[in-house]
Order: C-alpha cells, then sequence, then structure tokens
C-alpha cells in the first residue's frame, strides 16, 4: 500500500502544480482524460448545460484556470460557432465584454461577449461589418476570419468561448449536467462545422468512478470490484489514442468503456478504485489491453481464437467457478437459415445443415460449416457468434450445443444465494455457480491499440521469447465432424456471455467470494502479468 499512497501523493501534487503526467515504467499516467461524450451529445446542433453559474477558462496540464463567470436561470444553451466575425480590437475583462456585448445587442447588432485567453475578453459581432461595429461600439474593430468555437446563451448576454477554452460548474461537488446527465470535472465542445461532441476533461480516477460501476454490479465483492477497477484503468491507459481525430481520448460508449459519469457512481466502487489508486497491469513493462468479458462458461479463451492477434498475456485458463445463471439459449428453422443465407448472398442454397467442425478445450465451438444444397459457408472467430443476428439474433457466446449436440459443456448447480462450486468430472470441465444478478461486460471491441505488437507468439506456443504459461499447453483446438440438424431446426444452448477472452467478470465475483484478492484474479486471468504502482 505504501507504493499505491506515495504515487497518489505525486499525482496530487502534480494536479496542484500543473505539473506533466508522471513517468511510470515505460507509460506514461496522465492526470486527466478527455472523454468524448457521445451517449448523449455527439455531432449534435446544440446542447444543454444545466447549472446556475459557469467558470469559463483554459485548461493547463489538468488544471483548470480561471477567466471569468457567467449565470444563468439554471440552463445554458451551447450551440457550435463558427465563421467569420467582426471583433472590437480592444481586452478587457468578462464584466466590461458583457456589458459592452448587451448594448450592441439593444442597437440590433448580433454581439457576443467573446473569451480569448487567460483573463482577457473581448465582443465578437457576427453578420456585420467594421464600420457598423466602430460606429456603434466606438472603438476599433477589425475582422476575425475562421474563427471556431462555440457560443452560449442563457446567461446575461451571449457568450462565444475558441473551441480550446473549458468550462466548469459550480453546483455540488463542483459538478455539471450535459442534457441532464451530470459529471465531474471540466466541459469543452469538439467542434466540426454545424455540429459538436461535448467533452469531459476529467481525472483518470473519477473517470473510473463513473466506468467500474457501468461495467460491473456495484454489490460484487471487494476484490472483484478491485480487480475491475485495474483492468479498467489498464484499458483506458492503451485507449487514449482511441480518438485522437475527434478531439479527444476516449468515448463513453462499449467502443472504450461504458461511462455514466457521476450519476452513476456508488460508495462501493469508488472505494475499489481509490484502493488500487494508479495500479496498472502490465507485461514487459507496458500495459496490457485488459479486455473482459462477462462471463465464459468455465474456460476463457485464446485471444486468437476471437482476433487476428496472438497475445502472450490473453492466453486460455480454466475457471474456477462463475458466479450467476450465465446459460442462454436460441432457436433457427431450416426456413430461417435459408433466408439468412440468401439476404446475406452466401450462394449454397437451400440449408440443410449446420456441422461443429472444431471444438476447444470446455466445449467452445471455434469452426462451424452450414451446409447448403449447392455448398457450405464456413464460420470461425466472431463470426461464429454474430452470423445468426438477423435472423435469431447475436449468440451471446461460442460455449454452446446445438441439439445437445456438440462439447460436453455442463450444467448449472448451487444455490442462488451463493456461489458454489461444481465438480469438474461430473460436469465436464465446467465449474459454474447459480445466483440471480449479472451484467453484460462492455468491452467487446478488437485489440486495436496495442495490435500485438512485441506480444505475438507462435500459435503452437513454440520458440518464442514471450511464451504464454503453462496453463495454455492445456488448452487444445480439435478438429470433429458433428452434424447437428433435427426435426427442421436448430436450438443452441450454451453458457457465457461475450468474447471470453482475458477477465471474467462473473469468474472474478466467484474467485472473490471465495476469498482470492484481486491481485491473484488479475494474474489468473491475464497470463504473466505484473502490476505496477
Amino acid at each position: 500500500m505504501k507504493g499505491k499512497k506515495q504515487l497518489a501523493s505525486i499525482l496530487a501534487c502534480a494536479m496542484l502544480l500543473g505539473a506533466a503526467p508522471v513517468e511510470a515504467m515505460a507509460y506514461n499516467v496522465p492526470d486527466t482524460v478527455r472523454v468524448g461524450l457521445e451517449s448523449i451529445c455527439k455531432n449534435v446542433s446544440s446542447a444543454s448545460i444545466g447549472v446556475w453559474e459557469l467558470s469559463i477558462g483554459m485548461e493547463r496540464n489538468g488544471v483548470f484556470k480561471e477567466g471569468g463567470v457567467i449565470t444563468s436561470g439554471g440552463i445554458f444553451t451551447a450551440k457550435p460557432a463558427t465563421g467569420g466575425f467582426v471583433a472590437i480590437d480592444k481586452e478587457m475583462d468578462c464584466e466590461d465584454a458583457l456589458n459592452l456585448a448587451k448594448n450592441l445587442s439593444k442597437m440590433g447588432l448580433d454581439a457576443y461577449a467573446a473569451y480569448l485567453d487567460e483573463a482577457d475578453w473581448t465582443v465578437y459581432v457576427k453578420d456585420s461589418s467594421v464600420s457598423e461595429v466602430e460606429t456603434a461600439s466606438r472603438e476599433d474593430a477589425k475582422k476575425v476570419s475562421d474563427f471556431e468555437g462555440y457560443s452560449i446563451t442563457g446567461g446575461e448576454a451571449p457568450v462565444i468561448v475558441p473551441e480550446d477554452a473549458v468550462l466548469m460548474g459550480g453546483n455540488v461537488d463542483d459538478t455539471f449536467k450535459v442534457n441532464s446527465m451530470p459529471y465531474r470535472g471540466m466541459l469543452t465542445f469538439s467542434v466540426n462545422g454545424t455540429t459538436m461532441t461535448a467533452v469531459n476533461i476529467v481525472g483518470l480516477e473519477e473517470y473510473l468512478y463513473g466506468v467500474v460501476p457501468s461495467e460491473m454490479p456495484q454489490s460484487y465483492a471487494k476484490e472483484a470490484l478491485k480487480a475491475q477497477a485495474v483492468a479498467a484503468r489498464t484499458y483506458a491507459m492503451t485507449k487514449l489514442g482511441a480518438h485522437a481525430g475527434s478531439g479527444y481520448q476516449l468515448c463513453d460508449t462499449t467502443a472504450c468503456q461504458v461511462y455514466k459519469g457521476y450519476s452513476n457512481e456508488a460508495a462501493s466502487t469508488t472505494a475499489a478504485v481509490d484502493a488500487t489508486a494508479g495500479e496498472i497491469a502490465c507485461y514487459n513493462g507496458s500495459p496490457i489491453e485488459a479486455v473482459f468479458s462477462a462471463s465464459t462458461g468455465g474456460y476463457t479463451e485464446n485471444s486468437e481464437n476471437v482476433w487476428n492477434t496472438v497475445v502472450s498475456y490473453l492466453r486460455a485458463v480454466p475457471e474456477l467457478g462463475e458466479y450467476g445463471d450465465n446459460s442462454w439459449k436460441k432457436e433457427l428453422t431450416l426456413d430461417e437459415l435459408t433466408d439468412l443465407l440468401n439476404a446475406k448472398g452466401a450462394g449454397i442454397g437451400e440449408a440443410k445443415d449446420i456441422v461443429i467442425t472444431k471444438l476447444s478445450t470446455g466445449g467452445r465451438v471455434q469452426e462451424l460449416q452450414i451446409v447448403g444444397t449447392n455448398g457450405t459457408k464456413t464460420l470461425t472467430k466472431e463470426n461464429i457468434r454474430t452470423y445468426f443476428s438477423s435472423a435469431c439474433g447475436s449468440l451471446p457466446g461460442k460455449m454452446f450445443t446445438i441439439n445437445g449436440k456438440g462439447g460436453e459443456i455442463g450444467q448449472y448447480g448451487g444455490s442462488v444465494s451463493q456461489a458454489t462450486q461444481t465438480s469438474a468430472s461430473a460436469k465436464g470441465g465446467l465449474m459454474a455457480a447459480a445466483a440471480s444478478q449479472g451484467i453484460i461486460a462492455k468491452t467487446e471491441g478488437t485489440l486495436s491499440y496495442l495490435n500485438g505488437k512485441n506480444l505475438s507468439v507462435d500459435v503452437d506456443g513454440k520458440d518464442s521469447a514471450n511464451k504464454p504459461s503453462s496453463n495454455s499447453g492445456e488448452y487444445e483446438v480439435y478438429s470433429v465432424n458433428i452434424s447437428t440438424v433435427k426435426n427442421g431446426k436448430f436450438v443452441f444452448e450454451g453458457v457465457g456471455m461475450g468474447h471470453g477472452v482475458g477477465l471474467s467478470q462473473k469468474g472474478a465475483q466467484f474467485m472473490a467470494l471465495s476469498g482470492y484478492d484481486y491481485e491473484e484474479i488479475l494474474h489468473h486471468y491475464y497470463t504473466g502479468i505484473t502490476i505496477e504502482d
């Protein structure tokens, strides 16, 4: 804990002094992150800002530098503001700019108090000439071309600010609301012509306050929540460049991690973030892409069986057990399958059968063939899960049987009140538990950032500097030939939800209830890692 507290102190000092991000190992831990609020305010023509008092200023290394304050009746409206303006050629403070803008507005001009930088303001006028502005204001004026920023109305006078300006609310806990959703930290907008996207500039740890309860039930055990906190922090580190072209680093959707801001914070998850402050899961000194899923069904998955990249720390391992009822069922008829094939242009005629051709340890389907009157269609990787989406819906996972045929994936046992481990021999390698609650993990994307660089291993695990642990030696993919059609339909029955790679949230909950701590949980799911703080 000493190392954690030291890093937390360093981060706090850096925030106060405006210092650069703290360097840890071969990577930088940022003080703040920029999160595009795509789920509520992406490419919109306007947005509401719910706050009585709004500070306008600049952000310097995570520290807000106030330049002025405006007030409203509780709601401001922000809109993109681009193009040409006429500017009063004089710097003034915020109050003087607001008063001048009000006076010019009374004279029929479309005038705005314009924030410049630091504590400097002036007035911008839209759709007017230099001479008109000079006559009305009795001040020198000049043209401003190609301005890009946003206007704020609802206060005592309209305000216009450049795109690099930031806003900060004065509500309880210094929060503000965008389209009725509350957030910590600072606010700005990434403007793209006539539309804009809201961007929340927030401390990394405070960002996690809103992420962890959005990705794992807040009622989960303390050590499971701590494992999720480290995974979420680490995953964020590897996604910081995901939206560089959009004016922010991360988004608040499943494309990165679900982030619901201040409204979704909970005491249990905030405590888990605080208890692991600054901790990152690393492989060879670099943060891992800490992908996770809700439930694996008893055995996690190798990265290359979902995506194209073999990653040393994303090796398949058996679950100790899983918390929750993770079973599911889907049905598909031959006629529905034929319609689906025709809609997709598969060109294999009428559907006759689905044949499972590859299985892996634990019962996960790795390849299947749809047999038609004129040929076959082979499905692999995530296509197995998604191919049937327009017919019977995407399959929640790849650990399934069809009409009872396939791998011996086992059954659920135990009590709804507590996790209980079933017999490996009796359940074909699947260890599961029964309980009532659960959540679908949101991190279902690809390994887009790391792309396996310096982390690849040979598929057979031989002759590699980054050889997988011995766990992977127990995991095999083997060829089968299992016809599954029965009575003109296919009944898919499975367990597990998600891609199955990396941390299993329900597996983490089972381990936490069984007495394992968060570091043991992380080491189980991510092969060969270290926890750095």
